[in-house]
């Protein structure tokens, strides 16, 4: 971890860019759990939504090419008017930022995942677990150095439960809106 900032803390120093983004968004998600979806054998009749954040700060390393590190989430909640079960699964890593052609950001981050998972009901334990996640994002950037990112983000995580050691995965498509500068 520390050589992940230590570089990019390098690769910032240079170009006196820094690249911030922070949003949030919302869509839908599936999770299955030992390659069996959660929705079909624990909440058949609930409703689901899946809601993420990001975080990336990083630099500009050539014209169109920014490096980062990211931190984000995505929370994947089955509800109804008694209960709910939430699957969230967090990524930690390097994130590559691309501009193909002016306001088209594209980028993809890789990296350590880890759950915190949560219900209310009794006698149901949530087991958490470490692996690994990817994000990918294809977005809108409204602006030249400040602005608005405007788009679609693919968040995947497959981590091992701790206790259980069940593969828990999770794969979500959200719509999202983050400030930026670069």
């Amino acid at each position: 971890m520390k050589k992940i900032i230590l570089f990019l803390i390098f690769m910032t120093i240079p170009s006196f860019a820094v690249y911030v983004d922070v949003g949030v968004g919302v869509g839908g998600a599936s999770t299955e759990v030992d390659d069996v979806d959660v929705e079909d054998v624990i909440c058949k009749d609930c409703d689901d939504i899946a809601i993420n954040f990001g975080l990336r700060i990083g630099g500009q390393v050539s014209e169109r090419v920014w490096v980062a590190g990211e931190l984000s989430g995505q929370g994947h909640r089955f509800y109804d008017s008694d209960n709910y079960i939430q699957f969230n699964s967090y990524l930690f890593g390097p994130s590559v930022i691309f501009y193909p052609v002016d306001h088209l950001h594209l980028s993809g981050s890789l990296g350590l995942a880890w759950t915190a998972n949560d219900t209310d009901i009794r006698d149901l334990k949530m087991n958490d677990g470490t692996g690994a996640a990817i994000s990918l994002t294809a977005a809108y950037d409204t602006g030249i150095h400040d602005g608005a990112l405007i788009g679609f983000r693919l968040f995947s995580s497959a981590v091992e439960l701790e206790s259980s050691e069940k593969d828990l995965s999770s794969v979500g498509l959200t719509f999202f809106i983050a400030y930026v500068h670069k």
